[in-house]
């Protein structure tokens, strides 16, 4: 059951599809939701406090502290929008069985 764990964790190695999206997907006893995430985005959150009745999938164009780890050269993935650029990607949720 979902409410006796306490999640706050980074997943960066995200298993993708053809199309480059990653699907993370949460099923209860009838119910079921899955969240897609673009191939912009490298690693999601996931958060669920112990006790409490949500969850929430937050989708990250990298993992926590990016930055840093890769000016120390153990990050290879960040990615960078040049000056004038843009950024763009998607996620999308599809809710089932409720």
């Amino acid at each position: 059951m979902l409410r006796e764990h306490d999640l706050d964790h980074v997943f960066g190695d995200l298993t993708r599809d053809s199309s480059g999206l990653a699907t993370m997907s949460l099923a209860g006893t009838s119910q079921r939701i899955d969240v897609r995430f673009g191939p912009g985005y490298r690693a999601a959150v996931i958060y669920a406090p112990k006790g409490r009745d949500f969850i929430c999938f937050e989708p990250m164009a990298g993992i926590t502290d990016a930055m840093n780890l890769a000016q120390r050269g153990l990050y290879k993935e960040l990615q960078h929008v040049p000056p004038g650029g843009s950024w763009q990607e998607h996620f999308s949720i599809r809710p089932s069985g409720f």
